[in-house]
């Protein structure tokens, strides 16, 4: 459940654009540590933070009843925190569908993942899994959704129905992850661009099912991407490197390619970026693709079911972006 302790509130002025200041030192604003420690109240609703660096509670609403003012709020918390979380939602499909629009004008329709078309939402993903000897998850690794694309999504809207008690999530930073770099290790990484590519991840996991892989053999993504980008909405720099379908840093050999990789994803598992969440039936998880990695804890749930929708949002106007070049401008 949601802390019971009251922190001390405020009242926050929105930014018609919804867009958040950023300073070269990586502050938004000059109370940026006290704002994420605070309760924030927005008009219909309130955020906890779940730590000081990621993650908040959505409090005083249900997000199906946001009128265009308040997901205007929403957008805005979700930036500040990068995972928003809300208990006892329980959310229609619909609903679900009209807050992924809230932040980008287009709603994705995955490749290859199972999906709620025949209920008429092929928007809908169903997060499935009971663990067998023929399938792996893929979601127990640090990684950013669909990657292989040249536009990922900007949000996704996780809703659990079944979940058994070991099925975490967590989330972390990758802001936060950019700023703990040495300062020889942000230059490197800023010069350098990472392909991403979906039979790539095919070829790393066992999906367990034929029709998932002929799907993903269809449908080849592939996307080349900066390893540090400028978030769209903060400008703040973002590690964007993840580890689903990352297949090489572009233009190295595979000797120097797979330890800068490696080292990228090191990051996503520093305790103090990270925020994990249990999960109960109804809850919602929302949370920014760009800046941050995500992890499906899921080794630990046997032959329990778990499942999820998920719905992302995405524009062809919003795409990985490389910090240097347009901090230049």
């Amino acid at each position: 459940m949601s802390p019971n302790i009251k922190l001390m509130s405020r009242n926050v002025k929105q930014a018609s654009t919804g867009k958040l200041a950023w300073s070269q030192q990586g502050q938004m604003g000059e109370n940026a540590m006290t704002d994420r420690l605070e309760t924030r109240d927005y008009a219909q609703f309130r955020v906890i933070p779940r730590t000081p660096v990621i993650g908040g509670w959505i409090e005083g609403c249900n997000l199906a009843d946001l009128d265009d003012a308040g997901l205007a709020d929403l957008r805005e918390a979700l930036w500040t925190y990068g995972v928003l979380f809300g208990r006892g939602q329980h959310l229609p499909f619909d609903a679900m569908k009209r807050v992924a629009l809230a932040f980008a004008d287009q709603l994705e329709k995955h490749t290859f993942a199972p999906t709620r078309a025949d209920e008429g939402h092929p928007e809908v993903v169903v997060i499935q899994r009971l663990q067998t000897e023929n399938a792996k998850s893929t979601t127990d690794l640090w990684h950013h959704d669909v990657t292989a694309r040249q536009n990922p999504n900007v949000m996704s809207i996780l809703q659990a129905e079944q979940v058994p008690f070991g099925a975490d999530t967590m989330w972390a930073s990758m802001s936060a992850a950019y700023e703990r770099l040495p300062e020889a290790l942000k230059a490197l990484f800023s010069s350098i661009e990472v392909e991403h590519d979906s039979l790539y991840l095919m070829l790393r996991h066992d999906f367990g099912d034929p029709a998932i892989i002929e799907r993903i053999m269809g449908s080849r993504e592939h996307a080349v991407h900066p390893a540090v980008i400028r978030h769209h909405a903060t400008g703040k720099p973002c590690l964007f490197v993840g580890n689903a379908y990352v297949q090489r840093v572009h233009g190295y050999e595979t000797e120097l390619s797979e330890p800068l990789i490696k080292l990228a994803n090191e990051m996503s598992k520093i305790p103090e970026i990270q925020v994990r969440h249990q999960w109960e039936p109804g809850d919602v998880a929302l949370w920014d693709n760009f800046g941050t990695t995500h992890y499906g804890v899921s080794a630990d749930i046997g032959t329990q079911l778990r499942r999820l929708h998920r719905v992302a949002s995405w524009s062809p106007a919003i795409r990985p972006e490389p910090f240097l070049a347009m901090a230049a401008e």
